[in-house]
């Protein structure tokens, strides 16, 4: 357990997981206790530090999609249900201001996609709990930071639709119309012809910055990026943005005269 950041730090205890913190663990921690003072059940409650100083995390029961990606994960009304969580989640964290002010980690986004809504920003499969075919719950908030909710719609999307070349795409979503998936989740978000197409247009910019970040983490050392450069990221991620820019105008809505 632990995804590409914390391979094989996460361990479940109990009815608790412990894990290491992030570089934001005090804001985390702050959002989680917001969340569920608000009534938001959609999210582990943060529930102390123990002896050897990992987090303990309340354990969500449920199915998480991991690769291969079983044929489940490729089901509408999930997808349509990551969406309408990832709204509640967003209604849910308006009210949310990190007691230190604007004081967080330097941002590891790339520019242009700051906001003042406190999001997740790492909805890829992995981090989203299912029960009974509908998505209930996220996990691993360490990406957690204000942006602009249209970036982190962007990044649930290049996961769940998903937003790639199809000839990278190995689970039951290989022969899926992915820009009707994409229809699916963004007008569960109800969002506008114009804003469809700035989301894409983020998703554009952000592989180049997801490039050069994957790049300089590998040759830092870093065993989960070096692993993934190694599985050939690098030709994935611009097919990606291929497909992305090949396909814009049919994403945003339009359709060729």
């Amino acid at each position: 357990m632990g995804g590409v950041d914390n391979v094989g730090a996460v361990v479940k205890v109990g009815d608790t997981v412990r894990r290491p913190g992030g570089p934001n663990a005090l804001q985390v921690r702050e959002l989680l206790g917001h969340l569920e003072r608000v009534g938001f059940r959609g999210a582990p409650r943060f529930l102390g530090v123990d002896e050897r100083g990992r987090e303990i995390l309340e354990y969500l029961e449920g199915d998480v999609a991991i690769p291969p990606y079983p044929n489940w994960a490729a089901d509408d009304d999930l997808l349509v249900s990551v969406a309408r969580l990832q709204r509640q989640l967003h209604a849910a964290a308006a009210g949310f201001r990190f007691s230190g002010g604007g004081t967080w980690p330097p941002d590891q986004h790339l520019p242009g996609v700051e906001g003042d809504l406190v999001c997740h920003t790492d909805l890829c499969l992995e981090n989203v709990v299912v029960r009974g075919g509908r998505a209930v719950a996220f996990v691993d908030f360490d990406g957690a930071r204000p942006v602009d909710p249209l970036f982190d719609i962007a990044i649930a999307t290049r996961h769940w639709i998903p937003l790639r070349d199809p000839v990278d795409i190995e689970d039951a979503r290989m022969d899926a119309d992915l820009v009707r998936r994409f229809h699916l989740f963004t007008g569960e978000h109800q969002l506008t012809g114009d804003q469809r197409d700035r989301l894409v247009g983020m998703l554009i910019d952000f592989m180049d910055w997801a490039l050069v970040s994957l790049r300089a983490r590998a040759e830092s050392g870093h065993v989960g990026f070096a692993g993934l450069s190694a599985q050939g990221y690098e030709g994935m991620n611009r097919r990606s943005r291929t497909w992305l820019i090949e396909n814009r105008y049919k994403l945003a809505g339009g359709e060729p005269g």
